[in-house]
């Protein structure tokens, strides 16, 4: 017990940091914080979307097959 009050009267010393210094270290701990924090975080199913299925392109096997059945329709 005695050495930790020491340490931590040791801890109104003052020194000088250069700014270099404070930004790294400051990142450094975000990004210590950040990956700690999605490791401990509990795994979540999150989907995004509403789930119908539409996708933006479609298949060429389906592109044929609507342009035959065009075909057929206006003849």
């Amino acid at each position: 017990m005695n050495r930790i009050k020491e340490y931590w009267n040791a801890l109104n010393e003052n020194i000088t940091v250069n700014r270099r210094e404070l930004v790294l270290g400051i990142a450094a701990c975000t990004l210590a914080g950040v990956v700690i924090g999605m490791l401990m975080a509990p795994p979540k199913d999150i989907t995004i979307g509403s789930g119908n299925n539409i996708t933006a392109g479609i298949p060429e096997d389906e592109k044929e097959e609507e342009e035959a059945a065009e075909e057929q329709d206006g003849e």
